[in-house]
């Protein structure tokens, strides 16, 4: 009995026609994959380009708000001496285009903390008497070209003293204020007050901030 032998097929050889055929088929397809990457490349880049731009039109836009709603506060001031009489004034102005956020201020005399100002008019031996306005400054929101008198005093005696205060470089004022968009500057009049810094935000003084 005989097993039978499986029958081994081979395919035909490809005759020159059909390889040619392949052959330009193959180069097709290369060549399509060719320009679909270049494409993707392309549409990436400009992708990226775009994004670019985006950001960078966004940053300017910011920085023109931003600009248009600067804050500068001025501090100020204003003695006079007649003679037989005096007067001393203290004064806050915001000459930028934009509200400013008083956010904390510190006022040394004689190397101690200033609480406020009843606190400053004691540290100089005086009293508050009818002689003597007070106004807040701390936590208010001025707005362009607003002026605020924080303190002014009639009284010879004590504005004389002031007067002096003030010429001692030892005795100084910080105060740092920020814009709509937390922006924030911290002047001292031991530097350039017309010349704050800008920081990141405002500092905490803690015991030593003026309240008033």
């Amino acid at each position: 009995m005989s097993e039978d032998t499986p029958e081994t097929r081979e395919d035909p050889p490809l005759d020159a026609q059909s390889e040619s055929v392949l052959a330009q088929t193959e180069r097709i397809f290369l060549r399509l994959t060719f320009w679909q990457t270049i494409l993707s490349v392309a549409g990436a880049f400009i992708a990226v380009v775009a994004l670019y731009a985006a950001l960078t039109e966004s940053a300017a836009v910011r920085q023109q708000t931003a600009a248009a709603v600067w804050p500068f506060v001025q501090f100020s001031t204003v003695d006079a001496d007649s003679g037989e009489s005096a007067e001393f004034e203290v004064s806050f102005k915001n000459a930028g285009v934009g509200p400013a956020r008083m956010r904390a201020m510190r006022l040394v005399i004689d190397g101690d903390p200033i609480r406020d100002w009843a606190h400053a008019v004691a540290q100089l031996g005086g009293q508050l008497t009818d002689q003597v306005s007070r106004n807040f400054i701390s936590g208010r929101v001025l707005s362009p070209d607003e002026k605020v008198v924080t303190f002014s005093t009639t009284d010879p005696i004590l504005a004389r003293q002031f007067r002096t205060t003030v010429a001692n470089p030892g005795n100084f004022i910080e105060f740092c204020y920020c814009s709509i968009f937390d922006e924030c500057w911290l002047a001292d009049s031991r530097q350039d007050l017309q010349n704050p810094e800008a920081v990141e935000e405002c500092p905490d003084f803690g015991d030593a901030a003026f309240r008033n």
